[in-house]
């Protein structure tokens, strides 16, 4: 997909209207702007609450705090022993 955008005297420019709805990008919404030599890449930054649950396959039958806490534990031994 390819859109033309003018930049306006204060230096902000519109993401077209179907560019925002196929992103599902909202109002309040951060977006990260990334220059790559003379180019501009814009990735929309998700929310949290967008991210809920992503990670259900993961952690399936299995205890996350408990995991972190014993890296933790190697960590600490690590770092004290090393």
């Amino acid at each position: 997909m390819v859109e033309v955008v003018t930049v306006t005297s204060r230096g902000r420019i519109t993401i077209p209207s179907r560019v925002r709805r196929e992103l599902k990008i909202v109002e309040g919404d951060k977006l990260l702007l990334i220059r790559e030599g003379d180019s501009i890449k814009i990735i929309p930054v998700p929310r949290l609450s967008r991210m809920a649950g992503i990670d259900r396959l993961l952690f399936k039958g299995r205890k996350p705090s408990k995991e972190i806490e014993e890296m933790r534990r190697e960590f600490e031994r690590a770092n004290f022993f090393g």
